[in-house]
């Protein structure tokens, strides 16, 4: 089965699994037909564009991009699956059909197979395939599984509502709230997941005008609190202190001088508990220039100390990102994987990338357009031991690739996003055969109340040879959502005897 599914691991994505994918099914010999001379590489014409509150914009939108799904509760919905290999004329050569049912069982969102290629599967295929799918559901759980609670949800809600006024002095929406009461419940410590969605709340109480630099800076160090207790994980801590990192350093004109001293303790924090240099870094080396700007030198020196630290070790670590606690996220908050799927395209933060283009209409409601100019995008992290050729295809793709990302504003939510890579010259082999335009798009809609989820998601290549043009293209459809509900009748037998 063909998929295209990853997360920080998976940086290459299109350019291992689809592109090569291409590849491999129109001339096998093709990847050991050249490893000479690296090609010149066409870069696609960028836009210049000084740092503006684009960043931090964006900075919200990658951190809440899978949070929609859990304003809603169980649902259940239809998929179906197509792969298609076509030589030229249009003559199909291989492909497939696979159609899906996603339902609830045993608390996990369970996918089920229907029918294959036409053809409907027997219940023993299809129980087989569930249990297989359950067993791996209850790996991604990990320690997660044995502190779920059975508290309701609105008793959860309420509690959190309360503990937020408490230490923050303000209420925040109720989606925010029925959204931590989520990660409450399947956490199992109110306080934790209030703490994970440190930025969130800030941002829903005013920001760091709102709240005061020092208020905001001191909420952020509980995330360090709950790692050193074990109550959230290294990976959980290090996403969730983006956001505020991220609201704090955009306005660290406001800090007085013990505030800044807040901080850079939490980027010393962010190196003694080894956080990923990916998460932490760009931060601190933001703050540095702009402590740089306002004549504080000491502190931006001591800040490029911390951030030459976290690159170093991250560097002689082989830092590849991929580790069990970054299964705990996801398991946390127990993400349906077709929503996680839906972003095979793990966009990371890169300042500076992003450029607005414009407003557009998507699902009845007002989205911005953004486009996206990524610079390692598709790099796998440092020492990742790739060969020279691997190194030269991964600078190829992110000199000539373009993200275009419709977003609604409301709730800083990616709605649709087209990946485009025309620029294929860099890759080796051409005499043999040429790559045409590789593209992967995904699109939600709103088939349930105001929520957006997964419509469509496509991957698709072309290549040419002497024989012709040649088309790979793989698409996932989810259609017929639907909350799932349950009922029942009482009979009456009788009295007992």
């Amino acid at each position: 089965m063909m998929t295209c599914n990853g997360r920080r691991g998976s940086r290459r994505l299109l350019a291992r699994s689809c592109v090569w994918a291409v590849l491999l099914a129109v001339a096998p010999s093709y990847i050991h037909a050249q490893t000479t001379a690296e090609p010149a590489v066409t870069t696609q014409a960028r836009p210049t564009q000084g740092s503006t509150e684009i960043d931090l914009f964006m900075e919200r939108v990658l951190d809440n991009r899978d949070a929609s799904w859990r304003r809603l509760g169980d649902f259940i919905l239809r998929e179906t699956e197509t792969f298609t290999f076509e030589a030229p004329l249009g003559i199909p050569l291989s492909g497939f059909r696979r159609e899906y049912e996603w339902y609830i069982r045993d608390d996990v969102v369970v996918r089920s197979p229907v029918r294959f290629d036409g053809v409907d599967l027997d219940e023993q295929t299809r129980g087989e395939y569930e249990e297989d799918w359950l067993r791996q559901e209850q790996r991604r759980r990990g320690r997660r599984d044995n502190r779920r609670r059975t508290m309701s949800r609105r008793d959860t809600e309420d509690n959190v509502a309360i503990a937020i006024e408490r230490s923050w002095g303000g209420e925040v929406s109720e989606s925010l709230r029925d959204r931590i009461a989520a990660d409450a419940d399947l956490i199992g410590d109110d306080h934790a997941a209030i703490t994970l969605n440190t930025g969130a709340i800030l941002d829903e109480l005013g920001g760091v005008e709102g709240v005061g630099f020092g208020a905001a800076a001191a909420h952020t160090h509980d995330l360090f609190v709950m790692l050193e207790t074990d109550r959230l994980s290294t990976t959980e801590v290090g996403r969730a202190l983006r956001r505020p990192l991220a609201s704090l350093v955009d306005r660290i004109d406001l800090a007085e001088t013990d505030e800044v001293a807040q901080l850079v303790e939490l980027a010393e924090l962010g190196a003694r508990f080894a956080l990923d240099a990916r998460d932490v870094g760009p931060y601190v080396d933001r703050a540095a220039r702009r402590l740089e700007e306002q004549g504080q030198a000491s502190e931006a020196t001591r800040l490029d100390e911390i951030r030459s630290g976290l690159v170093t070790r991250a560097v002689s670590e082989g830092e590849a990102g991929d580790t069990d606690d970054g299964v705990l996220l996801d398991a946390a908050r127990l993400e349906p994987r077709f929503i996680s799927e839906s972003y095979f395209m793990e966009f990371t933060f890169e300042p500076g990338n992003y450029y607005f283009v414009g407003r557009e209409t998507l699902a009845g409601r007002e989205v911005v357009k953004i486009e996206y100019y990524p610079t390692d995008f598709f790099d796998d992290g440092p020492d990742s031991g790739d060969s020279d050729l691997d190194d030269r295809i991964e600078r190829g793709f992110n000199k000539t690739s373009l993200v275009t990302l419709w977003i609604d504003p409301d709730v800083h939510q990616i709605v649709k996003y087209t990946f485009d890579n025309t620029g294929l010259d860099f890759l080796p082999g051409r005499w043999l055969l040429r790559v045409g335009d590789l593209e992967a798009s995904m699109e939600m809609g709103q088939p349930i109340g105001d929520v957006w989820l997964p419509v469509q998601m496509t991957v698709s290549g072309s290549a040419t040879t002497a024989l012709g043009d040649f088309d790979v293209a793989f698409t996932r459809q989810f259609s017929d959502y639907r909350e799932a509900r349950t009922s029942g009748r009482l009979v009456d037998v009788g009295a007992p005897r």
